[in-house]
């Protein structure tokens, strides 16, 4: 890669489960609230000065919709391409439940989120690094794909999480709403990928 590619990675905006802090995973697939759909709304016209040349999204509702509003709204829509990739994490049977039942199933769960080493595999569901290798060979084609361009990713937290604990000099470049997450919905961070970092992604995946 002799030039780079900016890409922004943009959380969809939020649903009933994230109001009532379930985590919804890939098993409840939520369409955006009435708030939500304000949200992404919000956010067209720091979308359109992206100068984006085009948008990719998992296959989940929540991500589609906020996707096709985004594009809705810009004065020349843009490609659309879906990537199953990159989907939020599947957290088996923890999927649905609050805070206080993960504590009571899995007393460490924060300190796992935090340093990135969680597997729920035992509840039936993903690992983290199954989900750095769908994530990160997602993010390597994307880039490679679209060299000198820049790049709207409609995904979700776990993606934007595991991007952020890997390369923490990521900026926000815009704040959602609910200033209590770490990771809100509609926030938007920005990494520009040279070819030092595609080398990095490959590396992770090792």
């Amino acid at each position: 890669m002799d030039t780079q590619t900016t890409l922004y990675f943009i959380r969809h905006g939020q649903t009933q489960s994230n109001i009532k802090h379930i985590r919804q995973g890939v098993q409840i697939d939520d369409y955006l609230d009435t708030q939500g759909i304000m949200q992404i709304e919000t956010i067209t016209p720091i979308i359109e000065a992206l100068n984006l040349d085009v948008l990719y999204t998992s296959y989940l509702h929540r991500a589609e919709e906020s996707a096709a509003i985004i594009n809705g709204n810009l004065k020349k829509p843009i490609p659309i391409f879906h990537d199953f990739r990159l989907r939020e994490r599947d957290f088996g049977s923890l999927t649905g439940h609050e805070q206080a039942y993960w504590d009571e199933q899995l007393p460490n769960n924060r300190e796992l989120e935090e340093m990135q080493t969680y597997d729920y595999r035992p509840f039936g569901g993903e690992s983290v690094d199954q989900v750095r290798q769908r994530g990160f060979t997602a993010i390597i084609d994307i880039a490679t794909n679209h060299e000198n361009q820049n790049v709207g990713i409609i995904t979700h937290n776990g993606i934007i999480r595991l991007l952020l604990f890997h390369f923490p000099e990521m900026p926000r470049i815009y704040r959602g709403i609910e200033t209590k997450k770490d990771i809100a919905n509609t926030d938007i961070y920005e990494f520009v990928v040279s070819a030092s970092k595609l080398q990095n992604l490959r590396s992770l995946l090792k």
